[in-house]
Parts: structure tokens; C-alpha cells; sequence
């Protein structure tokens, strides 16, 4: 009797835990996306060094990069906001996912309007 009591117990704090994290740690989770962000910026720049290589393919993917790392650096503080409104979790694939699409969807849109 005493040990499925502990249990209970220590299930309805972790059920308690799990609540309140979101909410105490906002600004915690405002500062771990930031972070995956500079990293996510660190790795376009280290990719875009590649720009005087011999092959067009990797000169275009430096480019890219190049203006991936330029997108990110300007507008950092709306999609880091943009993540926030959409929950996105602090994981690095899940906000390379989100910023690969916010990019693509701005490439995707300025393609439109030179038609």
C-alpha cells in the first residue's frame, strides 16, 4: 500500500513539473531558440566560405547558404518570435525545419512577383 502511494505521489509531481515548466521557463525558451538560431547563422556562414570552390554545385549551395545566414541575421528577432507564437521546441532540427521553410517560403514568394 505504501509504495503505490509513493507512486502516486511522485507521478502527480511530475505531472505538476511538466505543467509549470512551460510557463516558468518562457523566457529560458525565448533564449535556447536564440541560441539555435546563432548556430543555425554559424553553420551558413562556415558553409558559405565554400563560395571560390571548383564545382558550380557547391558554389551554388555556398550561395545559398550565404543568403540563408543573411535572412536569419536580419530578421532573427520575428522568427524567433514567429517560433514562440507557433511552439516551436527549442530542438535544433525543429528550428532548422521552421527557418529552412520561412526561407523558402520568402524565396518561393519574391520568384512570384518577378514573374
Amino acid at each position: 500500500m505504501k509504495i503505490k502511494t509513493i507512486i502516486m505521489l511522485l507521478v502527480m509531481v511530475g505531472a505538476g513539473m511538466m505543467l509549470n515548466g512551460p510557463a516558468l521557463g518562457g523566457e529560458t525558451n525565448r533564449a535556447h531558440l536564440e541560441a539555435i538560431v546563432d548556430n543555425y547563422i554559424a553553420a551558413c556562414e562556415r558553409k558559405s566560405a565554400m563560395l571560390d570552390s571548383s564545382s558550380a554545385n557547391i558554389r551554388r549551395d555556398a550561395m545559398l547558404a550565404c543568403l540563408r545566414a543573411t535572412f536569419c541575421r536580419t530578421s532573427k528577432d520575428a522568427l524567433v518570435d514567429e517560433m514562440l507564437a507557433s511552439n516551436v521546441e527549442p530542438k535544433p532540427y525543429k528550428v532548422r525545419h521552421f527557418l529552412n521553410a520561412r526561407f523558402d517560403e520568402i524565396v518561393r514568394i519574391n520568384q512570384l512577383a518577378l514573374k
